[in-house]
């Protein structure tokens, strides 16, 4: 088969080499491009729900305005940490698939993941391309969690065909199983990342708007009586 080159089984799923778990060309075509699917298929979704929303609760005197929240050095530097894994990750899944052309494997749907890895770069960047899409941090969830189990599968999967095969190759399967390994623990610390800035986002936004608050209240005994005067006393042309 094309996509898989020279493996030693086809498509599967049923593996003899890593039963129970699929064929190496299965897991590489199906299941790991398998969490970006998920999340093309959610993108229109929530798009089309959130256009709703906004018919719904339009209000023309505050169409024009968006949310936003001051940031700090530590929160830039947690975010700088968080895009530099995902261009890491880019990286990673570039690396296996130049050494797996090497020894002519094939690479099934693997660069799929590229696909994924821009698209959850994109809407963390732009808070849901630029707040048109409430939800948005559902698909990176599914984007950071999914990718996390799929290559921790491919791993296990590897890992039972022999951590010796392909032992003097341009590719060892020592090699491939360190570099999968690599990129599932970057989606895990991605995906935490994820919930510690969308939390820290929260409470910034929170504590923005209660001092908005307080500052209209304070604002307020003073704003009232100037217009009950002006009010009382108009001037006269």
């Amino acid at each position: 088969m094309g996509l898989c080159g020279v493996r030693k089984e086809g498509f599967g799923p049923t593996s003899t080499l890593s039963s129970p778990l699929p064929t190496s060309c299965f897991i590489d075509t199906i299941i790991i491009p398998l969490p970006v699917w998920i999340a093309l298929f959610l993108l229109p979704i929530l798009l089309a729900l959130s256009h709703h929303h906004r018919k719904q609760n339009f209000n023309p005197s505050t169409a024009h305005l968006r949310a936003s929240t001051r940031k700090n050095w530590a929160f830039s530097i947690v975010s700088s940490l968080y895009y530099g894994l995902i261009i890491a990750n880019i990286l990673m899944e570039v690396l296996e698939i130049v050494r797996l052309e090497l020894i002519h494997f094939g690479i099934g749907l693997i660069p799929f993941g590229f696909v994924g890895l821009i698209l959850g770069f994109a809407l963390h960047f732009t808070e849901g391309f630029y707040g048109r899409i409430r939800g948005w941090q559902a698909i990176n969830a599914v984007l950071w969690l999914g990718s996390l189990v799929v290559n921790a599968v491919k791993v296990a999967g590897l890992s039972q065909e022999g951590i010796n095969v392909r032992k003097g190759t341009k590719y060892p399967n020592s090699d491939q199983v360190t570099d999968v390994a690599v990129i599932a623990g970057i989606y895990a610390v991605v995906a935490i990342l994820e919930c510690i800035l969308g939390f820290w986002r929260a409470l910034r936004r929170v504590r923005d708007q209660r001092g908005e608050e307080s500052l209209h209240s304070r604002m307020s005994p003073v704003v009232e009586p100037v217009i009950e005067i002006v009010a009382k006393y108009p001037s006269r042309a």
